[in-house]
């Protein structure tokens, strides 16, 4: 075959004929095509693309992708230099309980900590602590380290205990490998709370799921003992407001949970208030809306009863089967309820009387006794003899003696005689006037507002 001649007179192939003389053209086009590459790399939007409006409408119909951004073509981060400094050793936070038989040294050597570290750290907690002990399941709060060439030997950079909300002991690890104590105290001081929510099942149980402290709780409903027919009245349900006074630390712990300075019972024909109030000259008590003492001569149920399951009078006797005298009233309750002293008085009976189980009986006039049976034990210090105070807890409820499920049968006696302590009328005492009449209506004043405003404890 004949081939091309070429620049050297000598005849070649086609391809290389051809590629000879387009070889110039296609440099060219090369070159531009890297020119055009370095154009994108440097510029926010696409090339030859409407501009404005129309590209922006080119965008959103789908006709054209979003242009790119700058970011998207900048340079990848460096690789991570071999002089790069290693990353910082593992710390960790870890808490610890101490029981029966534990020391702070013993336990660190459970989790590793070196002898020379734990005798350093036993030895400055004990000048913190001179003769003082800690108490078993006190909580120890460690700030750990893990160093790479002691994985299993933790060293302690911190060490704190709180046996007080209001008092703290702290050990430290200084740079030189020290350890120094320190002894802190927050400041305490009053901060209002308020709990408000629905009454479903018993009061009491109602008021404590909601956060009302146990205690403001029992004060709460034994201040409404005196006018508020608990078995009754709850049946149709009904709401309540608390206002609390709680005791907190300069750092927001509670050291006190909360007193009872204000509450509100919504039943649902009337409301129900009880303040908080100190006259001129006495104690601490509970007023009602208008001044009056909520104090009776009598408690109206002794107990946070919602059912009442036994009437007084003639019944059917439940176990024995025959018609007979109830001689009482019967409050359906949980076992373990608390059960109230009806009034001040004097024990003249407590402990197993036959069919009335575990019984207390208490007189608190010549003519006057109150008696409950079926509970389940006795309350603290209760025996014959000793005085109680009205509101004070006597027994539990229970199911002792003649009885087919837990109840209190509360009987109340006249002269001897049983009567309905449902029909026991009470006057009011004490209604503050003058002076501490207007001090009580500013002080109503200002925790009905507060009991709107101060901020809303967590349900448990």
């Amino acid at each position: 075959m004949t081939g091309f001649p070429s620049p050297s007179g000598r005849p070649e192939s086609a391809p290389n004929a051809l590629f000879r003389l387009f070889a110039p053209g296609l440099a060219a086009l090369g070159g531009i095509a890297i020119v055009l590459a370095g154009l994108a790399l440097t510029v926010s939007e696409p090339l030859f693309l409407p501009d404005g409006p129309r590209l922006e409408q080119a965008v959103e119909d789908g006709e054209l992708p979003p242009p790119p951004t700058t970011a998207e073509f900048r340079a990848p981060a460096p690789a991570a230099s071999l002089d790069a400094e290693p990353p910082a050793p593992d710390r960790y936070d870890l808490t610890l309980s101490l029981q029966r038989g534990d020391t702070v040294e013993k336990m660190l050597a459970d989790i590793g900590v070196t002898d020379d570290d734990r005798r350093a750290i036993s030895a400055a907690l004990a000048a913190l602590l001179k003769k003082n002990k800690l108490a078993n399941g006190e909580t120890i709060a460690l700030s750990l380290q893990t160093l790479p060439d002691q994985p299993d030997a933790p060293r302690v950079l911190a060490l704190s205990i709180r046996p007080q909300p209001e008092r703290e002991y702290l050990i430290q690890r200084r740079e030189d490998g020290a350890y120094v104590g320190e002894e802190k105290t927050y400041k305490v001081g009053p901060r209002l709370a308020r709990v408000e929510a629905e009454i479903s099942g018993s009061f009491h149980t109602s008021g404590t799921k909601a956060g009302v402290p146990a205690s403001a709780m029992g004060e709460l409903i034994k201040a409404l003992s005196y006018d508020v027919d608990f078995q009754r009245e709850l049946r149709g349900g009904g709401r309540f407001l608390v206002l609390l006074e709680q005791l907190v630390t300069s750092d927001g712990r509670v050291t006190h949970p909360g007193r009872l300075l204000y509450g509100e019972l919504r039943l649902p024909k009337r409301t129900v208030t009880v303040v908080r109030f100190r006259p001129q000259g006495g104690a601490d008590q509970f007023f009602n809306a208008d001044g009056e003492s909520v104090i009776r001569s009598f408690l109206r149920t002794p107990m946070d009863a919602s059912r009442i399951t036994s009437r007084f009078g003639m019944r059917e006797h439940p176990i024995l089967g025959f018609s007979a005298m109830h001689a009482g009233v019967d409050f359906a309750a949980p076992t373990g309820t608390p059960v109230l002293a009806a009034g001040n008085g004097r024990v003249s009976m407590a402990g197993s009387n036959g069919g009335y189980g575990i019984y207390v009986k208490l007189e608190h006039t010549s003519q006057v006794a109150t008696a409950y049976a079926h509970l389940s034990r006795l309350g603290p210090g209760i025996r014959p003899g000793v005085s109680v105070r009205q509101g004070q807890v006597i027994g539990f409820v229970g199911s002792t003696g003649m009885s087919t499920g837990p109840h209190l049968h509360y009987e109340f006696h006249r002269d001897g005689k049983p009567v309905n302590p449902l029909t026991q009328k009470y006057a009011m005492r004490n209604t503050l006037t003058g002076k501490d009449l207007a001090r009580f209506q500013q002080v109503v004043r200002e925790h009905r507002g507060q009991s709107r405003s101060a901020p809303q404890i967590a349900q448990q």
